[in-house]
């Protein structure tokens, strides 16, 4: 009889991991739009759950390319941050650091500005305009938003 209970109680534990891992895996618009900024977007401009999950794709996507270069960014900045430290002028070394930082700013706000129109390119047309005129402040003035760099 313990054998039969105990052999019931594996099979039911079996299951029930079996069925928590294909829950945790299995890819549903549910999981896809986890991502608060995603949740508005479909809200705000009534999106299908096709194109959220298009969308989810394109924002995995765009995240991944642009959290090394804001760690680069991160770097940039420490670097000319240290180098003004030690002196009361430009030198070569200084304008290197700035023209690096200047060029990965500039590959960040084109890569941004792709994205947007990947994004738009995947709503209805009436949508997709609202949504980058709503877009393009930010892609237009860095500096109050996407940017901000902590000291």
């Amino acid at each position: 009889m313990k054998l039969k209970a105990t052999l019931v109680l594996l099979i039911a534990l079996g299951t029930g991991a079996g069925a928590f891992t294909w829950r945790a895996v299995r890819s549903s618009p549910e999981t896809a739009v986890r991502e608060p900024e995603l949740r508005w977007l479909q809200r705000e401009f009534a999106l299908s759950d096709d194109a959220v999950l298009r969308i989810a794709e394109l924002h995995r996507r765009y995240t991944a390319e642009c959290e090394p270069m804001c760690e680069e960014l991160q770097a940039s900045y420490a670097e000319m941050r240290r180098l003004m430290a030690g002196g009361r002028r430009m030198t070569p070394e200084l304008g290197s650091a700035l023209n690096r930082s200047n060029k990965i700013v500039g590959e960040c706000q084109h890569r941004m500005v792709e994205h947007f129109y990947a994004v738009a390119k995947e709503m209805p047309p009436a949508a997709g305009e609202r949504y980058l005129a709503l877009m393009t402040p930010i892609a237009t003035h860095p500096e109050q938003g996407w940017m901000k760099v902590a000291p």
